[in-house]
């Protein structure tokens, strides 16, 4: 397996546009972040997980050809508005839980449409268990806030298991429903949009450290990074906590 960071900002990326805060000022590369996307090759399978408004330059510049499955975690438009790339690869499955698609669907309204027109060779599913190689793979249900509301929106993870490793993706939450499924985790991606927990649905880093300390993973790494906290001082905050990182964009992680 192969796993790889396509962004790790949070909404607006960073730098912001017209913000002249420190972070957004910064001259180290790490603080340059596209929307949240990750990429996931199993064998020769190509997954992706949400695909934002930077999704075009994020395959452009990672010099991506093939995509074989397209998952949604929800829709907010930073993990879904760049769908339209999406009617550009043949034989496409893109699925997400039925809540999250539904809620896709009405957001876009004739998106459905629009990409079977633009790619009748695309399969459109519903999410369920499935197995790629020898990973299976999961859901998992979360809480997160929609649109500054009191209202809780579908959202969901996604976990990846194999006899010899696992890990799970939870970018965006402020609780986990099914918490017993991030049991025995070699890695946990967990998102750390500001500090602490906000208005907006996010745990922040200091709820994600929390979780990490009931759940126990071998490692954890954040993503989801807004421009109220800088790389080099997130790494040397979560430091103190256990084997915790900070990714970035274009972080790879390699399990053979």
């Amino acid at each position: 397996m192969k796993i790889k960071f396509l962004g790790t900002g949070g909404v607006s990326g960073v730098p912001e546009w017209n913000c002249d805060c420190e972070v957004c000022k910064s001259n180290d590369p790490k603080d340059k972040r596209l929307r949240p996307v990750l990429f996931v090759q199993i064998e020769e399978k190509n997954i992706i997980i949400d695909f934002g408004p930077d999704f075009r330059q994020q395959l452009l510049k990672n010099e991506i050809k093939k995509l074989d499955f397209a998952f949604l975690t929800h829709a907010h438009g930073d993990h879904m508005n760049g769908y339209m790339e999406l009617a550009r690869q043949k034989n496409l499955v893109f699925e997400a839980p039925r809540k999250v698609l539904d809620e896709f669907f009405r957001r876009i309204r004739s998106s459905k449409d629009w990409l079977l027109r633009r790619n009748p060779t695309m399969q459109m599913n519903y999410f369920k268990k499935k197995k790629i190689g020898q990973f299976e793979i999961d859901t998992v249900a979360l809480k997160h806030q929609k649109d500054y509301e009191e209202e809780y929106m579908p959202c969901y993870g996604y976990i990846f298991r194999s006899s010899e490793f696992s890990f799970a993706y939870l970018s965006d939450y402020n609780e986990i429903i099914e918490i017993e499924k991030l049991k025995n985790l070699d890695l946990f991606i967990s998102e750390g949009n500001g500090l602490d927990k906000s208005n907006t649905g996010h745990a922040g880093v200091n709820g994600s450290i929390e979780v990490y300390k009931k759940i126990k993973p071998k490692r954890m790494i954040l993503t989801h990074i807004n421009h109220k906290t800088g790389h080099a001082f997130l790494t040397e905050h979560v430091s103190k906590f256990g084997n915790i990182e900070i990714a970035y964009d274009g972080m790879e992680i390699n399990t053979e």
